[in-house]
Formats: structure tokens, C-alpha cells, sequence
């Protein structure tokens, strides 16, 4: 439950929003409360006036006042529900974009080992399922709940003014069932909603899994294996849906039967008191149809706990991912940001867990300002280490690497950021246009920017070939573009961005020899007044450098 109460007090934030969807949820069942219980006596005292009328006795009734209250009652209670469904949608579209926006920026402290390891169909059910689940949490759950408590009280205590022992039955026995069919609901629903909820999310992540690998598995014949696969986890889902549609059905009878049992309780004890004087005939029809309306209060409750275990669920999924620290926290007291990029390794050993052998071991390192150096070795060698120290999105185990002469540990993670422009080995792109991939690095960039980059990477001429040229908008990972077109527009957003220190992993990768070459001559012009940091295999295939390193054995050699 510490997850839900976390996700409560975000939800506070609008609470003047929830607030006014409470009180409006309140009008609504005391407009229908009063609806019923004043038709109830106004239909009894008219029938009883009308039956007097013609055994030719005589009485006065006033049909004005109570017509009137009928009318308000009907009217506000349209009113009232209208209102409540404007006010709790825009309280619930508030608070998701709310928490989406807290989910993104959980997100962003994390260090890139964390989110590696999440799968692309994985974290896109958190952000989409798991945030939508969220929603339930007020609009079905606690605003329902607070109502139904609420108004219980109140309308015990309005049948209380009339007929104590009523109320006493009635309150007993729809507490009494409404605590007992709630708890149970929710106590049994809890394994199969989890397990719904467990395969919706898997079948979400198999999708676009699958779908990324359908090319793969038509080769390896394994689309068969893959089908049987989803058949079995809509089994399993069908049989969760199954189980609550039981539970459901029954906590509607239970419900329905419980309102039932009021109702006669109501009618038994009420025509005692009838008959004793103490009430009329109009107010026990009045208490009757009242009963009726605390039954169809208490109705929602067993569903909407019932759903309760797939809120909390998705609670957990949502802290457990964001709940977490970065690798290297912002310190209490940060130093000033860097003024230039001088970057030094002392004495640096780093390994991603103990045990596993040393990916760098005592590493000395100096790379002067404006320098510009290359660091080759095969896969495995702790190239890509390296870079996520320097990004400080790790920290070795022993040593300390300076940026500007700072310890990285000692500056805040903004400040790292913003004096590193950084080309990853894996091409990221997003869904937009040209132009907006690019304005990433440089929102003030114009257009004539944009395009003396692109002659940079040699895709000038394809970008003005497209419909729309910068505007072109392109599909997720950059749909709409070979490899190597992708690897050379996230290397003009690296060249684009204006921080002191470059570091490029593998940026030719994929291009054919001529358009490296192309490239590697240009990149010359982007690096002035910049360090770089260029990480390869190939020594054949670097721009003109200040020095080229080897890393081997987790050590630096200079070739």
C-alpha cells in the first residue's frame, strides 16, 4: 500500500480538482437520495389524497412545493452528473499529465545500464499501461469510496430522523454486506487481476518485440513457436478475466441481494411502526425508495476494489522502476561547472560488478585542451566504459577523472551534460523531423545551421531531395533513412551541440569508404577549439588525430 499513498500525495497536488469532483459525486447521489425519497411520499400522500377525495372525506394537499423539489431534485442531479464527469475527467487528465511528466524525469536520473536493460516493449507498457492504470485510482476506486461512505452516514441518518429502528436494520445489513462483499472481492481478485495484468503487459512487450524480429524469425523458422507462444498467454488472460468476471457476478448478486434484504427489513419494520402510529403511510414509502437509493450507492464498490489489485500493481511496476538512484548522485555542495575540457584519468579502475575481471585497472590518462585523440581496441576492452565514466553515468571503483580540473563526482550531472556532446555507438533517433532531431542539440540553430551541418555529413543533398526537406518528419528510430543515413544525422546533432568536449564512438560506422572519407575530412572544421575523443577498431579509418592510444588488458598504449 506504500506505493499507492506515494501516488496519493502526487495526486494532492490537484487537489482543489478532486476536491470539486468529490463535492459534485456528493450532488449527484444526494440529488438522486432526494429524488427518490421525496417521490416516494409525494406518489404515497397523492394516492392516499386521491383514495380520501373519493370515499367523499376532505384534506388539503400541497402539490406545488413538493412537484417543485421533485424537478430541482431531477434537474440537479443531470446538472450535478454532467458537472462531475466534466470536472473528475480533467482532474484524472490533469494528474496523468502530472505523472507522466514525474515518470520522464525519474527517468532521466537513471544511468544508462538501468534503462539498457529494460526492453523498448517493456518500458513502453510502464509509460502507457501502467500510467493509464493510474487513473482508476481516484475515478473508481477512493472518489467512488469516499462517496459511498459519506453517503451512507447520511442517509442512515436521514431515515434515523424518522425511524431509528429502520435505520438501525437498514445500516446493518448494508455495512455489514457492503464490508463483507468488498473485502472479499478484493482479497480474491487479487491473484488473477495481478496475472491479467501480468499478461496484458507481456503480450504488449511480445508485440513489438516479435514485430522488430519477424524479419528474423520467418529465417529461423520460429514464427510457429512464436504464435503458440501468444496462444498460451491469451489462455492464461482469458482465464484471469474469467475468474473476475466470476468474482463480480458474484459480489453483484451479493450486493443486489443485500439491497433486497434492506428493502424487506425496511418495509417489516416500518409497517410496525405504521401500524403503532408512530409514522404515516407517505413517509414509509418515503424511507423504502430511500433504502433503494443507499443500495444503488454501496453497488460500485466490490468492482472498483476489485480493480484495485491492477492499480496497485501497476504502482509497484512504476516505483520499482523510478524508485531507484542514479549510479553517481548530484553532491550536496557541487563545485562551479568546468571552464574548459582538459580531461585526466588518476589511477583509474573500474569493473561493473565484483568479481568480474577489471574493464580498466589503474588507468593514467591526460588529454590536453583542444587535443584530440583516438582510442582503438577490439569489442570487449572497455572502450565503452570508458565513455560512461567520462559521462560520469558510472564511477570507478578506485581513482578519480577530472573534467576541467573537477572531479566529476563533485559536479552536478546538468553541468557534465552540458560540456559533453556525445555520439553513442547505438544510433538514436526520434519520431519528428529533420530539423527537430537536430535542434536536440542547439534549439537556437537556424536553418542555414542546419544545412552547413548536413554538407558536413555528407547528407546535404538527400535532406533537400525529401518532400519537405527539413520539415520531412521522419518515424521512430528514424524510420525513413538507411543506417548509415541514421549514424550520420545523430553525428551532425553531436557536431551541432556547443560543448568543449566531443566523444564519438564508432561515427563512421556503416559508411561506405568514399562518404567517410567525405566525413572524417570534415569533421575537422566542427573541432576547432574542442577536445575529441574518438573511439574505433580500425586505424585506418580515423581523421587526422594529435594522438592514437590502444586499450588492451584494461591499460593504455600509445601506437
Amino acid at each position: 500500500m506504500a506505493d499507492l499513498w506515494y501516488f496519493l500525495r502526487l495526486y494532492l497536488r490537484r487537489w482543489p480538482w478532486l476536491l470539486a469532483g468529490t463535492a459534485l459525486m456528493l450532488t449527484t447521489v444526494a440529488a438522486n437520495f432526494g429524488l427518490l425519497a421525496l417521490s416516494g411520499w409525494f406518489i404515497a400522500a397523492t394516492g392516499l389524497a386521491g383514495l380520501l377525495l373519493a370515499a367523499g372525506g376532505a384534506m388539503t394537499l400541497d402539490i406545488y412545493r413538493p412537484g417543485a423539489g421533485i424537478r430541482f431534485f431531477a434537474v440537479g442531479r443531470a446538472v450535478a452528473r454532467y458537472g462531475e464527469r466534466l470536472v473528475n475527467h480533467e482532474a484524472v487528465f490533469r494528474m496523468l499529465a502530472d505523472l507522466r511528466v514525474w515518470f520522464f524525469r525519474a527517468l532521466l536520473v537513471l544511468d544508462a545500464g538501468r534503462l539498457a536493460a529494460l526492453r523498448d516493449g517493456e518500458l513502453l507498457n510502464r509509460i502507457t499501461a501502467d500510467v493509464d492504470a493510474m487513473d482508476h485510482l481516484f475515478l473508481r476506486v477512493v472518489g467512488p469510496t469516499l462517496v459511498a461512505i459519506i453517503g451512507l452516514l447520511a442517509g442512515v441518518g436521514f431515515v434515523a430522523l424518522w425511524a431509528p429502528d429502520v435505520a438501525l436494520w437498514v445500516g446493518l445489513i448494508l455495512i455489514i454486506t457492503a464490508l463483507f462483499t468488498t473485502l472479499a472481492t478484493g482479497v480474491r481478485g487479487i491473484m488473477p487481476a495481478r496475472r491479467l495484468a501480468e499478461t496484458a503487459s507481456l503480450l504488449r512487450e511480445r508485440a513489438v518485440g516479435d514485430l522488430q524480429a519477424i524479419a528474423e524469425l520467418r529465417i529461423y523458422g520460429a514464427m510457429e513457436e512464436r504464435l503458440n507462444a501468444w496462444m498460451d498467454i491469451d489462455r492464461q488472460q482469458a482465464h484471469a478475466r474469467l475468474k473476475l468476471g466470476r468474482q463480480a457476478a458474484f459480489a453483484t448478486f451479493a450486493m443486489s441481494a443485500s439491497g433486497q434484504l434492506a428493502l424487506w427489513a425496511a418495509a417489516f419494520t416500518g409497517a410496525g411502526l405504521y401500524a403503532g402510529g408512530r409514522i404515516s403511510g407517505p413517509v414509509l414509502a418515503m424511507l423504502l425508495l430511500a433504502v433503494l437509493a443507499l443500495a444503488e450507492l454501496l453497488a460500485p464498490l466490490p468492482s472498483a476494489w476489485q480493480l484495485l489489485a491492477r492499480v496497485r500493481w501497476s504502482a509497484a511496476r512504476l516505483r520499482a522502476l523510478t524508485g531507484g538512484s542514479p549510479a553517481v548522485a548530484d553532491p550536496e555542495q557541487p563545485e562551479p561547472p568546468p571552464r574548459d575540457a582538459r580531461v585526466e584519468l588518476a589511477n583509474v579502475s573500474f569493473r561493473h560488478r565484483t568479481g568480474q575481471p577489471w574493464c580498466l585497472q589503474d588507468v593514467d590518462l591526460s588529454v590536453r585542451v583542444e587535443e584530440r585523440i583516438a582510442i582503438l581496441g577490439p569489442s570487449g576492452t572497455g572502450k565503452s566504459s570508458l565513455l560512461s565514466l567520462l559521462l560520469r553515468q558510472r564511477a570507478p571503483d578506485r581513482g578519480a577523472i577530472r573534467l576541467g580540473g573537477v572531479d566529476l563526482r563533485h559536479l552536478r550531472r546538468e553541468d557534465v551534460d552540458t560540456a559533453i556532446s556525445h555520439l553513442p555507438q547505438r544510433t538514436v533517433l526520434f519520431s519528428g523531423t529533420v530539423a527537430d532531431n537536430l535542434r536536440l542539440a542547439c534549439p537556437d540553430a537556424d536553418d542555414p545551421r542546419l544545412w552547413n551541418v548536413l554538407q558536413s555529413v555528407a547528407l546535404d543533398a538527400f535532406v533537400e531531395s525529401l518532400p519537405d526537406g527539413l520539415d520531412t518528419w521522419l518515424g521512430q528510430h528514424g524510420a525513413g533513412l538507411s543506417g548509415g543515413q541514421a549514424r550520420r544525422l545523430a553525428l551532425a546533432r553531436t557536431l551541432l551541440k556547443p560543448a568543449p568536449l566531443v566523444l564519438l564512438d564508432e561515427p563512421t560506422e556503416g559508411l561506405d569508404r568514399a562518404t567517410e572519407k567525405r566525413v572524417l575530412t570534415e569533421l575537422d572544421r566542427w573541432l576547432v577549439g574542442r577536445t575529441l575523443i574518438l573511439i574505433a577498431h580500425d586505424r585506418d579509418r580515423l581523421p587526422p588525430l594529435d594522438r592514437v592510444l590502444r586499450l588492451e588488458d584494461g591499460r593504455f598504449r600509445r601506437i
